[in-house]
């Protein structure tokens, strides 16, 4: 009888090759760890003190608005150019850290923005 050379199938193993996802892994640690900030966290908490007799600023803005038809708002109110320097100037006898804003809108012209601004500064 003839003898048949029986081969065995050599079968290679499956396996997961993770040497990549571990690089990967070790990356964002190193990354992580040198982003991350650390806070120093006192040992104890104190009391602070605190003033009874201190008294609160209300610190008010004077907000000016200009619409695309240049014309100009104060208060809710549609103010002319040349009353705008009273009306400011009043705002700040009441408060003298106030500050002006302008909002322009977008259509609305330069030159008008820029008288507006004249008339404001006091």
């Amino acid at each position: 009888m003839i003898q048949r050379k029986h081969r065995k199938r050599s079968q290679e193993e499956a396996e997961i090759n993770i040497t990549p996802m571990l690089d990967i892994v070790f990356i964002m640690l190193i990354f992580f760890i040198v982003t991350t900030s650390f806070v120093k966290e006192p040992g104890i908490s104190p009391s602070r003190p605190f003033a009874q007799t201190a008294a609160t600023k209300e610190r008010g803005n004077i907000m000016i608005a200009v619409s695309r038809d240049d014309h100009i708002w104060m208060n809710k109110n549609r103010v002319e150019l040349t009353g705008v320097r009273q009306m400011v100037e009043a705002a700040r006898a009441e408060n003298p850290e106030s500050s002006v804003i302008i909002v322009a809108d977008q259509s609305a012209s330069t030159g008008m923005v820029i008288d507006l601004m004249d008339q404001v500064r006091v």
